[in-house]
Formats: C-alpha cells, sequence, structure tokens
C-alpha cells in the first residue's frame, strides 16, 4: 500500500540537506507505486476475464447437440460441444465438404448431424433471434 504522507517526509529530508535518505525513500516509494500498479492491471485482467464469463453465462446455449451464441438477437453459431465441455473453448462448426447434412469441428473432428441440432430453443431463450448462415460473422 502506498503512504502519500512519505512524500512529505521526502520533502522534508530534501530541504534538510539528508538527499541520500530521501533518494532512498523515493526509490522505496518508486518500488511501491510500480507493485500497485502491477497489481492494478492484474487486477483489471480478472475483472474482464469475469466478465466474459459472465456474458457467456447469460448468453450460450445448449440446445441438446451444440452450442449457439445469443448476442444482439442474433443466434450465432453452432459452436462445438465436446471443446467447449473439455476447454472452453467456442469453436465453429463448419458445414462438412461431402454436403451430406453433417457438421464438423476443425479442432476435435466432431461431427454433428445438423438435422437432430435444430431443435428449438425453449421460449425463454427464442428471444425473437434469427439464425446467420454459415460464413457470416458479426
Amino acid at each position: 500500500m502506498l503512504n502519500h504522507n512519505r512524500f512529505k517526509d521526502i520533502d522534508e529530508l530534501f530541504s534538510a540537506g539528508r538527499v541520500s535518505e530521501a533518494r532512498h525513500l523515493l526509490m522505496e516509494m518508486q518500488a511501491r507505486y510500480i507493485a500497485v500498479c502491477n497489481e492494478n492491471a492484474l487486477l483489471k485482467m480478472q475483472v474482464h476475464e469475469f466478465e466474459d464469463i459472465l456474458y457467456l453465462a447469460r448468453n450460450l446455449v445448449f440446445d441438446g447437440t451444440c452450442y449457439w451464441l445469443m448476442a444482439g438477437g442474433i443466434k450465432q453459431g453452432p459452436f462445438c460441444p465436446r471443446c467447449y465441455n473439455r476447454e472452453g473453448a467456442l469453436i465453429r462448426l463448419d458445414a462438412e465438404e461431402t454436403g451430406d447434412g453433417k457438421w464438423r469441428c476443425a479442432t476435435c473432428g466432431t461431427v454433428i448431424d445438423r438435422e437432430y441440432a435444430q431443435t428449438p430453443l425453449p421460449p425463454s431463450l427464442r428471444r425473437s433471434a434469427k439464425v446467420l448462415p454459415f460464413g457470416d460473422d458479426m
């Protein structure tokens, strides 16, 4: 913790001609200031991470097959359930090149039949969402 009254002590030491003591105290205050700044930066990062977690908790929906992100009234996704459940990573599922009506995760290889993933969302989560087609990002 920084004690701002110490700056008065530093000024008094300089005024009294005790320069080496004043410099020593000033260096100590600088070290404390740097420590407080580092702690502040760390706390800001933690707050940002918690805000991201809270956003996902409020807007990520599991439809029984895969995850969808509700953002601004738009249903985005689908996202791989395996990657999210194991790593917490939102990996968008892609339509396979074969065109057989399945989604594939490029990271873990999970394949999901699109027919089963189209179950409607519960009324409480619908919020007049519209689904973006593949390739349309935010």
